[in-house]
C-alpha cells in the first residue's frame, strides 16, 4: 500500500492499469491531513480496506508531507560504502547518527529555499527514510520491521559550510533549516518491496543522474539502524530516520552545489519520485 497526504485528505495510490501510466489517487479520508493519528491509533493497515470517496490523477493533487510534524528526525551519516570512498573517510565501525527536531519538514513539489546565512554550499542527499509506526525502545534488529510504518524518499538537504565545523550540533544545524527535509509524496508499507534490504535509490538534478545505488550497499542495514538508535533513544510513531546517502553528492567534489532553479528528483524503486525546486534566498522571498 502506498499512501499520500494531499490538500483534499489522505489518499491511496490506486492499483489499476491506468495507474501504470499516470498514478491515480483514491481519496480515503477527506479533510484528514496527516498520517500521524493513524500511526498513534494503530489503524494505518486498515486504510487498505477503505473504499474511496473519489479518485483523481496524482498530477492534479497538491501534496502535503506524510507526517506533518515528526517529533524527532534521526540522521545517520557515512552509511554507504560509496559515499565513504568519495569523501575519503573510513567506513565507520559503529553507526554515526544524531537526533534533531522535525522543524525542516517539507513535501513534494515544495520549494527548497537557500538560507541567507549559508547559501553557497547547499547539497542534496537522496535517502530512504524510515517512518516509525509504533513506540520503539531497545528494539533488536530481528524485530525492527515490527516498528516500521513504511519507507519514503527523503532529501536530507545540508548546508555543508555549516556542517564543516564538525560538531554534532553543527551537523544538526546544517540540516535543520526550513524546507531542508522534504519527503514523500508516498509512504509505502513494507509489503511494497520484494526485499526491503535491497531497494533501488536514484537522485537526479536537472535531469542528470547523480546518485544510483541499492540499499544493500549500506554499511548498516535498516534493521541495524533501528537497533542502534533505539538502544539509546525512544522513537515515537511518526518519527523519521534518515538512513544515509550514497555517493554522488556535491560534497564529493564531482558535482556543483545547488543554486536557485535547480530541480532535484529522488526516487525509490516502485514509488513516485520526490521532486523539489531550489528557490531564492530567504531574504528574497516575496
Amino acid at each position: 500500500m502506498q499512501l499520500c497526504v494531499t490538500t483534499r485528505g489522505i489518499a491511496r495510490i490506486a492499483r489499476s492499469p491506468r495507474s501504470a501510466e499516470e498514478p491515480v489517487l483514491d481519496l480515503l479520508l477527506p479533510d484528514r491531513f496527516d498520517l500521524a493519528s493513524q500511526l498513534e491509533n494503530g489503524t494505518l493497515e486498515h486504510l487498505a480496506a477503505v473504499k474511496p470517496v473519489e479518485s483523481f490523477p496524482m498530477s492534479k493533487a497538491e501534496m502535503l508531507p506524510p507526517i506533518a510534524a515528526p517529533g524527532q528526525i534521526v540522521i545517520a551519516g557515512l552509511n554507504y560504502h560509496a559515499h565513504c570512498r568519495e569523501i575519503g573517510r573510513p567506513v565507520p565501525d559503529n553507526l554515526m547518527f544524531g537526533v534533531g527536531p522535525g522543524t525542516g519538514v517539507s513535501h513534494a513539489n515544495a520549494p527548497i529555499r537557500l538560507p541567507a546565512e549559508a547559501p553557497n554550499e547547499v547539497d542534496y542527499e537522496g535517502e530512504i527514510a524510515i517512518v516509525i509506526g509504533s513506540r520503539a525502545t531497545k528494539v533488536p534488529a530481528s524485530k525492527a520491521w515490527s516498528v516500521v510504518a513504511g519507507l519514503t524518499p527523503l532529501n536530507d538537504v545540508s548546508a555543508r559550510d555549516i556542517q564543516a565545523a564538525g560538531t554534532a550540533l553543527a551537523v544538526i544545524r546544517a540540516k535543520a533549516f526550513p524546507t531542508f527535509k522534504p519527503f514523500g509524496p508516498a509512504l509505502a508499507t513494507l509489503d511494497e518491496f520484494a526485499d526491503p534490504l535491497d531497494i533501488g535509490l536514484r537522485t537526479r538534478v536537472n535531469g542528470e543522474l547523480r546518485q544510483e545505488v541499492r540499499s544493500s550497499d549500506m554499511v548498516f542495514s535498516l534493521p541495524e539502524i533501528i537497533e542502534t538508535v533505539t538502544a539509546k533513544n525512544t522513537l515515537e510513531p511518526g518519527d523519521v530516520i534518515c538512513t544515509g546517502t550514497p555517493g554522488g553528492v556535491a560534497h564529493g567534489g564531482r558535482h556543483p552545489y545547488l543554486v536557485a532553479g535547480d530541480v532535484i528528483e529522488i526516487e525509490i524503486e516502485g514509488l513516485p519520485p520526490l521532486v523539489n525546486r531550489v528557490e531564492c534566498l530567504e531574504t528574497e522571498k516575496p
